[in-house]
Order: structure tokens, then C-alpha cells, then sequence
């Protein structure tokens, strides 16, 4: 897909799918069903992240010179990680602001619309800014 689509176009892919994932799951009352309203969400949810992983993970890597590889995986396996940690943090904090026992249902769509909102303002934002990489059949490419 990458040589097609090039990595912008799979992260803001990956991005927009990840948004609709966290839209479905915001919708669910409290007597949802988990095969017809969590189950799609995760699923686009492991979609968007695993095209997001391998376009970014392409990009990071495409231009580093050999003998940096592993300093720049190493960086770019950080910044996975804190990205999740901060991401969990964040919309963990924004679904339980100001919620009771009663309310806790809709703090969690209130997290999950945030979280939403955040993947459609990055993936403008890498539509404008992340490189078209596409890497060819013959081309080597560092990755961790």
C-alpha cells in the first residue's frame, strides 16, 4: 500500500480510520452489545494503528544513514511509547473531568469524542506536513 499511497496518504488513512473507530464506541449506551458497538471500533482502532505504525515507521527510517539506524529506531520507539502513555493519560483525564458514578458512561464518550477530534486535526495536519515516502521493491529501508 505504501508504494501506492505513499506514507501520507497511509497516516492520514490511519488517522481518519482511527477517528471513526472512536466515534462508534462514543455512540453505545449502557446496554451496548460488544459485537455490534465496541467490536467495529476495535477493529478500525487496530487498523488505523498498525497502517499508522509501518507509514510513520517508513518515513522516520527512509532517510537515516545506516550506521544511525538504530539510534533513530530507538528514538522513534520512544516516541511510540510516550505518545500512547500521554494519549491514555490525557483522554483517561478528559472522560472522569467532573463525572460521578452515575455519569460515567458519558465521560467516556466525552474522552472517546476528544480522542476523535485529536486524530481528524493530525490528520490534517500530516496530510500537509508528513513526506510522500514510497519505498520501491529494490529499495533498502532501515526499519526497527
Amino acid at each position: 500500500m505504501l508504494a501506492r499511497v505513499g506514507s501520507s496518504g497511509a497516516v492520514v488513512a490511519a488517522l481518519v480510520s482511527m477517528a471513526v473507530a472512536q466515534l462508534t464506541p462514543s455512540q453505545a449506551g449502557t446496554g451496548a452489545s460488544y459485537l455490534t458497538d465496541l467490536l467495529p471500533g476495535l477493529l478500525l482502532t487496530g487498523l488505523g494503528v498498525g497502517l499508522a505504525f509501518v507509514a510513520i515507521s517508513v518515513t522516520a527510517m527512509s532517510e537515516v544513514a545506516h550506521e544511525r539506524a538504530g539510534l533513530a529506531s530507538g528514538m522513534l520507539t520512544t516516541a511510540h511509547e510516550l505518545g500512547a502513555a500521554i494519549g491514555v493519560a490525557v483522554f483517561s483525564a478528559v472522560a472522569l473531568a467532573g463525572t460521578g458514578a452515575a455519569d460515567f458512561a458519558s465521560g467516556y464518550e466525552r474522552g472517546m469524542l476528544t480522542a476523535a477530534a485529536c486524530a481528524l486535526a493530525l490528520a490534517l495536519v500530516a496530510a500537509v506536513t508528513v513526506p510522500a515516502a514510497r519505498p520501491g521493491g529494490s529499495e533498502r529501508v532501515a526499519l526497527h
